[in-house]
């Protein structure tokens, strides 16, 4: 299975746990990729079965390329947050606009946390702009850089919350961090599995 580096959420990780649990010879393996290297694997056969993240309306589908003869599955729904270092001004409040962030200092970091065009396009704003940019799948150096001060970040909050810094969830727009299983149209048994199992969870 490949997976982004925030679409292995708890629920996800769960499932994957009693799908182990049922299938005793299962050869599970996990690989964190760059989302477009996930369902790229997906629609080559390299990957049974991917996890894609993104933001979206609550119970929307993620904007995501035609993936031709693939499905796509709500895997979770969390809520989305923004990781700020503990001394900065908003870090104490209950929750934040991210059209009041427009202007603020960002981490441009598209494999990890939410891609910066995609809060604007989200917004509506040409806002958003990267003061430093972090590539790669190292989510605790993303923390690391956030929680020192270099810019915020978008992500799911209970990820967030395991980073360090402050994490105030965002209020306005309404939006989720959102998983997606993408899989072949016809899966093998073992994906089939874990399509049934993320469902009934």
């Amino acid at each position: 299975m490949a997976c982004s580096p925030a679409a292995l959420t708890p629920a996800v990780a769960q499932a994957l746990a009693q799908l182990r649990a049922i299938v005793s010879s299962l050869d599970l393996e996990v690989r964190v990729r760059r989302r477009e290297a996930v369902l790229g694997d997906v629609l080559t056969g390299r990957a049974d079965a991917g996890l894609v993240d993104g933001v979206a309306a609550p119970s929307d589908p993620l904007p995501l390329p035609d993936l031709g003869p693939t499905t796509t599955l709500a895997a979770a729904e969390e809520t989305l947050a923004v990781l700020f270092p503990h001394g900065h001004p908003l870090a104490r409040r209950g929750a934040v606009r991210l059209t009041d962030l427009t202007q603020a200092q960002w981490i441009d970091a598209p494999d990890t946390a939410v891609p910066l065009d995609r809060l604007r396009t989200v917004c509506r704003t040409d806002g958003f702009r990267p003061r430093i940019r972090h590539r790669g799948t190292d989510l605790h150096g993303l923390g690391a850089l956030a929680a020192a001060g270099h810019g915020l970040a978008a992500l799911p909050r209970p990820l967030a919350a395991a980073l360090g810094g402050a994490v105030v969830p965002v209020a306005e727009p309404r939006l989720v961090h959102r998983t997606e299983l993408v899989h072949p149209a016809h899966p093998s048994g073992p994906a089939r599995q874990l399509i049934e199992l993320l469902r009934a969870g």
